[in-house]
């Protein structure tokens, strides 16, 4: 309290003071002092704490690991996304930014690195509003997902699938190519294209089960009207026919729909009237069909032969003897078979001889190329049904001289002895594909004069 010309005397003379006022005035400082010295004493405390407190922060001093750690967070997760480009991918990218923001929302705004955070974070926040894009048509696609288990559907539902579909391809294609779930969503694409594909085909599949069990129906309807008082061949083939008509719609049908479930109720209805029809059918119909068949293999069979197709020429063959086989007895054809089967089995005989001389053929060059190869070449050759032709070259022939010679100068035994050993090796080989191949030898020098030749034993 300070004193000026306004303060009263009282107040300037101590003296005048009561004594009984004294003990107050006394306390009144010391309770001054001490409310401000604890005052003081916190504040201090307080601004210690505070100071502590920020020291504490992440990032307040030195380096800043969390900027590091997000943004190390956030590419790995973005670069695992763009690699493997699957749902999971991209729900673990979005929580790993997510965990990236959290990362850098406790560096404090003293920090030197709040506004690089701050930059950071908002970048984050960006990216995952980009990821939020694909929540949409990824929901619709599980919609359908959903939707299509357990088929079958009805075609209206299949519909209804093909629209979510439709829906969530249309959302994905407004994704930029900016977005860091661009590849993602360009997977998805694919993927939900295929899906869509999948549902307009299950979707045609439904359509036409429909369309036939409504053709079976009415074929049945059309043969039972014309079974009622049907008589003679041609009616009962009229008969045949519609039943026929009817199951092979009911066959016809897709499974996998909900035609198929009446489809085969139906089927356990009309099998029995097809079978009946058709063995009321003569027998020489059943016959002319095998008879007319057996010949159309076998000039399937001739034609192959022709073009040595010897493989298929067998195959025909023995097709054409199996249906004339199947031809049924007291029928006008039954007759015709003994002579088809008779010339059929002697074709088939020699298709099988020639099959396995193109065979032993085909073995016999394959073995010369094996036995003819060197440095320098040994030979060339020729190979027919009725011989083998061999000749030597006549590289190969003065070379055999050259080493004899050689080995007779220098009175090598065992050169010799190898060079014969060769020239034996050799001549057995041939003689083997002869024999394998049972075909004639005839070996030629480089002048094309005979050295040889060797008959196979005939098995």
């Amino acid at each position: 309290m300070h004193s000026s010309s306004a303060t009263p005397s009282a107040f300037r003379d101590p003296s005048r003071f009561r004594t009984d006022r004294q003990p107050e005035h006394t306390e009144t400082p010391s309770r001054l002092t001490v409310a401000l010295t604890a005052a003081s004493t916190i504040f201090g405390l307080l601004v210690l704490m505070a100071g502590g407190y920020a020291l504490t922060r992440p990032c307040a001093i030195g380096s800043c690991a969390r900027l590091t750690e997000a943004e190390t967070l956030t590419r790995n997760a973005l670069s695992a996304l763009e690699t493997e480009k699957t749902t999971d991918s991209l729900v673990r990218a979005r929580q790993e930014i997510e965990v990236a923001i959290e990362q850098l929302s406790p560096i404090p705004p003293w920090s030197l690195y709040h506004r690089e955070s701050q930059s950071l974070s908002g970048r984050l926040q960006d990216r995952s509003v980009q990821l939020a894009e694909t929540n949409e048509p990824l929901t619709l696609g599980m919609k359908a997902a959903l939707r299509s288990q357990n088929p079958p559907h009805a075609l209206r539902e299949w519909r209804e699938m093909e629209r979510l579909w439709e829906q969530a391809i249309e959302q994905l294609e407004t994704i930029s190519a900016e977005n860091p779930a661009y590849g993602f969503a360009q997977e998805k694409i694919e993927e939900y294209a295929n899906n869509l594909e999948a549902v307009r085909r299950r979707a045609v599949l439904e359509r036409r089960g429909e369309e036939q069990l409504q053709a079976a129906k009415s074929a049945a309807d059309v043969a039972r009207s014309r079974q009622s008082g049907v008589r003679g061949l041609e009616g009962w083939q009229q008969v045949y026919a519609s039943w026929r008509t009817a199951v092979r719609a009911l066959v016809r049908i897709p499974g996998g729909t909900t035609s198929a479930t009446t489809a085969k109720q139906l089927f356990r209805a009309y099998g029995p009237q097809l079978t009946n029809a058709q063995q009321r059918q003569t027998q020489e119909q059943i016959a002319k069909n095998l008879y007319d068949r057996a010949l159309k293999l076998a000039d399937e069979a001739k034609t192959a032969q022709d073009n040595r197709q010897w493989d298929r020429a067998v195959v025909k063959w023995q097709q054409a003897i199996g249906y004339a086989q199947q031809i049924p007895k007291n029928t006008e054809y039954i007759d015709r078979s003994p002579a088809l089967i008779r010339a059929y089995t002697n074709a088939l005989v020699q298709a099988i001889a020639a099959q396995q001389l193109q065979e032993n053929i085909d073995r016999a060059k394959t073995d010369l190329d094996r036995l003819c190869s060197g440095t320098p070449k040994i030979c060339t050759y020729q190979v027919t049904a009725e011989r083998i032709v061999v000749k030597l070259l006549p590289d190969y022939v003065n070379r055999v001289r050259e080493l004899d010679i050689e080995a007779l100068r220098q009175r090598n035994t065992e050169a010799q002895s190898q060079l014969q050993q060769h020239v034996r090796s050799f001549i057995d080989g041939l003689e083997l594909v002869s024999l394998n191949a049972q075909i004639p030898l005839k070996v030629l020098n480089s002048d094309g004069q005979e050295v040889g030749s060797f008959t196979p034993t005939q098995e």
